[in-house]
């Protein structure tokens, strides 16, 4: 509940989005090094250290920090806010052209070169989502609320959401409230997310079909433990790589 983060089963031995963008930086750093040997110099991104990242929303927001920050919108920094069209931009008077802009044709074939060489290959690599696993996980997300359980607490939230004078979303999204918009924050929409919470927590709901999902997880992360053990492994061995990479860098 404090991170916003809902860990299931699974999500033991996958990367998450932090390690995620760790490799993905660590990996353009070393193309970078790679690149500047031949002469061309490119501008690797810096990691990403902000802890909105950990925060998820769980048919929809589901934590009153997500609600008086996001309202029903995806968690994410103010700088992806205004990205993403949802807050307007403040240009900052220190920002320049684009890194890279001035690159030649024949610079970017060093720089391709470079990013299928392995030392920037091993970081993408890790990333790599090679297995049968991956799809049955990924199906188990459409079964959660055919379980019957599942069902019962969305029931809850629904008659909640009714009491409340709120309504059931009836555009496809479960979960949500009636008015609900994943693409506004205005004092609106975080009252009537903060409502969303508050029925929520009253039914429990997040905690219910979370539980659900993590028994549906289960028994296919029992079939390829060996697999799922070994890729985690991979990671963890990558991330060990991709810091000792940036720390020198």
């Amino acid at each position: 509940m404090k991170t916003g983060a809902v860990v299931l089963p699974a999500d033991r031995f996958t990367e998450t989005f932090l390690e995620m963008d760790l490799l993905a930086t660590a990996s353009s750093v070393a193309v970078g090094l790679c690149a500047a040997e031949k002469g061309v110099t490119v501008t690797p991104p810096q990691p990403l250290t902000d802890p909105v990242y950990v925060s998820e929303q769980y048919y929809g927001p589901w934590t009153q920090d997500q609600a008086e920050r996001f309202g029903f919108v995806k968690p994410m920094t103010q700088a992806d806010l205004a990205a993403n069209g949802i807050v307007a931009d403040t240009p900052d008077p220190d920002d320049q052209a684009p890194p890279d802009g001035d690159l030649t044709a024949a610079d970017w074939e060093i720089v391709d070169a470079c990013g299928a060489a392995p030392e920037s290959a091993r970081f993408d690599d890790a990333l790599r989502h090679v297995g049968p696993w991956y799809a049955e996980l990924e199906a188990v997300k459409d079964q959660v609320l055919d379980d019957a359980e599942a069902k019962g607490a969305l029931r809850d939230l629904e008659a909640c959401y009714e009491q409340a004078g709120l309504g059931a979303s009836s555009d496809g999204s479960p979960g949500w409230p009636r008015g609900a918009n994943g693409s506004v924050i205005d004092q609106q929409q975080i009252q009537l997310a903060l409502a969303s919470v508050e029925c929520k927590e009253q039914t429990d709901f997040t905690a219910r079909v979370a539980a659900v999902e993590a028994r549906l997880q289960a028994p296919i992360v029992v079939k390829y433990a060996d697999e799922l053990v070994q890729k985690r492994a991979e990671i963890d061995e990558a991330l060990t790589a991709a810091r000792a990479l940036l720390a020198d860098a």
